[in-house]
C-alpha cells in the first residue's frame, strides 16, 4: 500500500487535532491505535507527534474483532507509575468503533483525570480538511445558542429548500439532549468527529425531504450525498409511514431498514451546527451528520431503555441541506447555516455524546434481511 502525503489542508487539521481538541502538553504520551482502513490518517498523526517530540506508541487493530488487540495494547502502554503527565490515546476507524472494553479498561487504570481517549471515526482526508475548521470552544458556543433556544421548546416547525416541512413535539424533562462539541470530559471518551446537538422527539408529523445525505449504521459504499437523489418520508404521529428515493439502490436499502424492528420509528431529532463543514460527502460517515442541517434518525434512540423501552438494529439518519426552526409561537425562525453565536452559558445537563459498547459492525451483529441487500462491496452491517 502506497503512503498518501497528508497536503497542507490536512496539516492544518492534524495542527487544530492536537492544539485545540487535544490541547498537547508537553507532558502527554501518546498512543494511537488504528485499523487497517484508516493507516495513512494514523500515519499522518504518528509522524506529527513525532515532529513536536513527543512519545508516540502505535498498535494496529482488526475492526470489531481482534482477541489478540487487547495484548499487543497493553505493551504499548507506558508503567502507569512512571506516567509524568496525561496518557492520550487517539483512535483511528473509518467505518466501525471498536473494542470499548480494551479503551474502558485503560481509562480505570490509569484515572479518568489522566487518560484522555479521542475516538475518531471517519477516519479520512475529509476528517481532517472538513470537520476540523471550527475548534470545541466555537462548536460549544454554536451548540450552546441552539439549546437556550430549542431545549425549553414544546413544538419545533422544520422547513428547508427542499421541502421539507415538519412539527416536532419536544419534551427536553423527560428526554435528555445530547451535545457534542468536541470537549473532553475527564472519565468519557470524546467521540470525533463533532458538531450536533440531538434529544428523542415526543413526536413527529409531516414530510422529511433528505437532500443532503445519509448516515447509516451500516457498512456501505453506496453513494451517500444525495443531492442528486433526495430522499421524501412521510411521518405520521412519530413513524415513517411511507419513503420513495429515485435510485433503485439507495431506495432498495431504505426499505431494508425501514423494514427492520422498529426501522420506522423516529429515534431522534438532530441538528449538525459544524459550519466548518461546508459539503457534504460521499461517503457513509458522521462528517454529513455534523453538516448544519437537520437529521431525523429512524430506528434506534439516543436515551436510556428506561426512558424509551425499544432497542433497534438499525440507525437511519437522513439529513436535509440547511433548515429553518420555527421555535414554538416565534414569528422570526433560526436558520441553522448562519444564526449567530451568543454568550449563552452551555447547559450542564445536556450529556456528552458517549458510547459504551462496541459499535459500527459486529457490535449488533448482521442484520436479517440486510446481508443480501444489492451494495457494492460485500454484505451490509450494522455500524452502531
Amino acid at each position: 500500500m502506497n503512503f498518501v502525503v497528508p497536503d497542507e489542508n490536512v496539516q492544518q487539521g492534524i495542527k487544530v487535532l492536537l492544539d485545540d481538541y487535544v490541547r498537547a502538553e508537553s507532558t502527554d504520551t501518546f498512543v494511537i491505535a488504528y485499523t487497517p482502513d484508516s493507516r495513512d490518517p494514523a500515519a499522518w498523526l504518528a509522524i506529527a507527534l513525532k515532529h513536536r517530540g513527543f512519545p508516540v506508541g502505535i498498535v494496529a487493530m482488526r475492526k470489531l474483532q481482534d482477541p489478540e488487540f487487547a495484548g499487543r495494547f497493553e505493551a504499548a502502554l507506558p508503567p502507569r507509575e512512571t506516567l509524568p503527565g496525561r496518557l492520550v490515546v487517539l483512535t483511528l476507524e473509518r467505518d466501525t468503533m471498536s473494542h470499548f472494553n480494551v479503551f474502558e479498561a485503560a481509562l480505570q487504570r490509569f484515572g479518568g483525570d489522566r487518560t484522555m481517549i479521542l475516538r475518531i471515526i471517519s477516519a479520512s482526508t475529509e476528517f481532517f480538511t472538513k470537520s476540523l475548521n471550527l475548534t470545541p470552544d466555537q462548536l460549544s458556543r454554536y451548540n450552546a445558542t441552539l439549546l437556550e433556544r430549542v431545549k425549553p421548546a414544546r413544538k419545533v416547525r422544520v422547513t428547508s429548500r427542499g421541502g421539507t416541512d415538519l412539527t416536532v413535539e419536544l419534551d427536553a424533562e423527560k428526554y435528555h439532549w445530547i451535545s457534542n462539541r468536541g470537549l473532553w470530559r475527564p472519565g468519557g471518551f470524546t467521540i470525533l468527529p463533532a458538531g450536533e446537538i440531538a434529544t428523542y422527539p415526543v413526536t413527529v408529523d409531516g414530510v422529511l425531504v433528505a437532500d443532503g445525505a445519509f448516515n447509516a449504521n451500516i457498512i456501505t459504499s453506496l453513494n451517500a450525498d444525495l443531492s442528486g437523489n433526495p430522499v421524501r418520508v412521510e411521518i405520521e404521529n412519530g413513524k415513517a409511514v411511507s419513503l420513495s428515493c429515485a435510485d433503485p439502490k439507495l431506495d432498495e436499502m431504505f426499505q431494508l431498514c425501514l423494514s427492520s424492528p422498529y426501522g420506522r420509528n423516529v429515534g431522534e431529532f438532530g441538528l449538525g451546527t459544524n459550519r466548518g463543514i461546508d459539503a457534504f460527502i460521499p461517503a457513509n460517515s458522521h462528517i454529513n451528520e455534523r453538516r448544519c442541517g437537520v437529521h431525523i434518525g429512524l430506528g434506534q434512540h439516543n436515551q436510556r431503555v428506561s426512558r424509551v423501552p425499544y432497542i433497534a438494529d438499525v440507525h437511519l439518519d437522513l439529513i436535509t441541506a440547511g433548515a429553518q426552526l420555527w421555535i414554538d409561537d416565534d414569528p422570526d425562525p433560526i436558520d441553522l447555516e448562519s444564526f449567530a453565536a451568543t454568550d449563552a452559558a452551555h447547559p450542564a445537563d445536556a450529556l456528552d455524546e458517549d458510547i459504551t459498547g462496541d459499535c459500527c459492525g459486529l457490535g449488533y451483529g448482521q442484520l436479517e434481511g440486510l446481508a443480501n441487500c444489492a451494495v457494492p462491496g460485500g454484505p451490509v452491517r450494522t455500524r452502531r
